[in-house]
């Protein structure tokens, strides 16, 4: 049966950069890319409330949320700060600063008496002109009219008094008592009533506050005020409802249900591109690691169009889920599904890699954070690891029973760390299980559609196909019970050599299993069914022996065909022998004397392009060169199976195999101890009739 990725092989362009391997992966990393950054730039999501309007639908919390009432925090640190007084600092130039301006003062009148003389009015004019703006009419009035020597007494005692008074720590408000004590202290000084006033007006004006604000220590001490407050915290559990149908919406309801994560107004410009920046870096990163490391599946084009399906798949699944279903608890999301596929359909490497692809791309979408994100690597690398040993497809419901456990499980652990209660945990497990069945259910509605669409042949279809009641596989045991059994015997010998040398064991085995398939056609024409009967080959010209014998492998393709076997097994049934020569015949056509061409007794199918066709290719003819060995012992066995190796070797059919020497020679070891238990020399025991006899006597 040909899939649609076949389908779509056959008509790609021969030539050009989708031809040649990197440009067919070059090409498909930048398509994953762009279409990657789609659901990651698409952040605007019209979550339906409005400042001030009745809310359309209730809104919940689909997981355990802390969110920070901003206004209601800077409000209570207004508060705060407010609350603290000012912080004054003693300002010790006051005093001198007083003093020197007390002295300049009475200095001024000293030199104003001496300069106008007996003009009272100039006197006061020039006073007024250079203190008016310090000292009111009355004082400097009552200063010009003293004698020189009142004045010097005045000066004194005024800075005597003012220096005295503003030692002290003096605030603003305390001035009026400063001014009292001032006028207390000059009342018991023995002075004329005139100058006892000059020196009580003019010390009160000269008095100032010695205490002032220290702005940057207020401003510390406020602040600090301010952060000892703590944030204003609103916890909303899992499946608490954050705003009621019909309540009127607060700006806090609306940054509640956008700190959900994928509910999101606007567009962060910085974030997005962070975001697509870094989920560009991954995919480039697990590229460069299949290209590294895992080399046969950055080989396969379709393994790698299968990842990225699946990638993609979730990412718009996520994302079309926080546009239509905000409300849908995460845990009901099926987290593993594209990790269990990946595993299913290409390797369980491919299924951990998309388990770190998939976690990443949930992160970046907001649709999971904190203990989720440790919750999804667990589910979806435990899934990996259940259905990596997955050999029945009936084994499904048994695996996704476990998935369906593993994923409530881990709901239940996860809900419980974020601080939700028991109940709500319990709640959040339930959650996880109906998630978890529904990634089971995905898995085998998906996995039979994607064997379909890409051709994949998955372990569970090979073992399907393996089994006895295969009608191919019938017919082959009932029409060619002689291949039959020798098909079963390659088929043991190249599982086991599959697993000595990391290949496919199950696909090298079914392979096996039908690689002769073609021989229902003629089967008496191949010794094995042939019984120790007549051989049609002895009234057969060796060209036409040869012709017979080589048509095998086209009738096998037909057969394969007509049975809709995959094409996986439809390669190695066409590449089982190679170009290689049918020597038998070949050699007795050469004793006849006739001239020989080597093509009409060369086999026109494929060299082996896979380590499991060449495994086959190999135990097939190991098995029945061994066979034809008298008296077979190890030593024997193995020389037997080597020189076969070297045969195949020499005529190149192993070019295109990708086994290394060191495979090659694991598989002989492995192929050379399984013959030789098989084949190994019996011991031979007395007839049944002569120890009848000697028990008789």
């Amino acid at each position: 049966m040909t899939s649609v990725f076949e389908r779509i092989k056959e008509r790609w362009p021969a030539s050009g950069p989708l031809s040649t391997v990197n440009g067919q992966r070059v090409i498909l990393g930048i398509l994953v890319m762009l279409l990657a950054a789609v659901p990651l730039a698409v952040r605007t999501v019209p979550i339906g409330l409005e400042e001030g309007a009745p809310a359309p639908r209730t809104y919940r919390a689909t997981r355990a949320i802390q969110y920070v009432d901003q206004e209601a925090t800077e409000a209570l640190r207004q508060v705060a700060s407010d609350a603290v007084s000012p912080v004054y600092a003693f300002d010790a130039q006051a005093q001198s600063d007083a003093r020197r301006s007390v002295v300049e003062f009475f200095s001024s009148a000293v030199s104003v008496k001496t300069s106008f003389s007996e003009d009272t009015t100039s006197q006061v004019d020039f006073m007024l002109e250079r203190y008016g703006s310090e000292v009111d009419t009355e004082t400097i009035e009552a200063v010009v009219a003293l004698e020189v020597e009142s004045i010097e007494v005045a000066e004194r005692n005024t800075e005597a008094l003012v220096a005295g008074i503003l030692s002290a720590r003096i605030l603003e408000g305390d001035l009026g008592d400063a001014r009292n004590q001032l006028a207390q202290s000059a009342e018991l000084i023995p002075l004329s009533l005139a100058e006892r006033y000059v020196v009580i007006a003019a010390g009160s004006t000269f008095l100032e506050p010695t205490l002032v604000v220290d702005e940057a220590a207020t401003a510390r001490a406020r602040q600090e005020a301010s952060d000892r407050v703590s944030s204003v915290v609103i916890l909303k559990q899992e499946g608490e409802n954050i705003v009621e149908k019909g309540d009127i919406v607060t700006q806090r309801d609306i940054d509640m249900v956008r700190s959900l994560g994928g509910l999101e107004q606007g567009v962060d410009m910085q974030s997005t591109l962070a975001a697509i920046g870094l989920m560009w870096l991954l995919i480039t990163a697990i590229g460069g690691y299949l290209q590294r490391f895992e080399h046969p599946v950055w080989l396969r084009f379709r393994d790698l169009l299968i990842m990225a399906v699946l990638l993609l798949g979730m990412m718009y699944l996520t994302r079309g889920t926080a546009l239509l279903a905000p409300e849908v608890s995460p845990y009901v999301m099926p987290v593993p599904l594209a990790a269990i596929l990946a595993t299913l359909l290409v390797s369980p490497v491919a299924g951990i890699l998309m388990t770190l692809l998939t976690t990443v791309a949930g992160l970046l979408l907001g649709f999971s954070g904190g203990v989720q994100v440790v919750a999804t690597l667990l589910a979806s690398a435990a899934a990996v690891v259940i259905m990596a040993n997955i050999s029945q497809r009936s084994h499904l419901f048994y695996a996704g029973a476990a998935v369906i456990a593993l994923v409530g499980m881990v709901a239940f652990g996860a809900s419980l760390a974020s601080g939700n209660t028991l109940r709500t945990s319990l709640l959040g497990g339930a959650y996880g299980g109906v998630g978890g069945l529904v990634t089971a259910i995905l898995t085998l509605g998906l996995l039979p559609f994607f064997e379909y669409i890409f051709g994949v042949t998955t372990d569970i279809r090979l073992l399907e196909l393996g089994s006895p009641s295969h009608p191919l596989l019938r017919r082959l045991m009932t029409e060619a019970p002689g291949t039959y059994s020798h098909s079963v015997m390659t088929g043991n010998l190249a599982e086991s050599a599959a697993e000595a040398i990391g290949a496919n064991p199950v696909l090298a085995r079914v392979g096996a299993y039908f690689h002769d398939v073609g021989k229902i056609r003629r089967p008496g024409f191949f010794v094995e069914n042939q019984a120790g009967g007549e051989n049609p080959h002895d009234t057969t010209s060796p060209t036409l022996s040869a012709l017979i014998i080589t048509a095998h492998v086209r009738d096998g393709i037909d057969l394969a065909k007509e049975y809709k076997l995959p094409k996986e097994i439809v390669d190695i049934i066409r590449q089982h022998h190679g170009t290689s020569m049918v020597t038998y015949f070949y050699n007795k056509a050469a004793s006849n004397g006739a001239t020989v061409l080597d093509s009409d007794f060369r086999y026109s199918g494929e060299r082996p392009s896979t380590p499991e066709a060449a495994l086959i290719m190999l135990a097939d003819s190991v098995e029945a060169a061994v066979r034809t060995v008298k008296k077979a012992t190890p030593p024997k066995i193995e020389e037997a199976v080597r020189k076969v190796v070297a045969a195949k070797m020499e005529d190149h059919q192993l070019d295109d195999a990708d086994l290394t020497l060191a495979d090659i020679e694991r598989i002989v070891q492995v192929y050379a101890r399984m013959l030789a238990s098989i084949y190994h020399p019996r011991i031979e025991y007395p007839e049944a009739e002569l120890r009848k006899e000697q028990h008789a006597s």
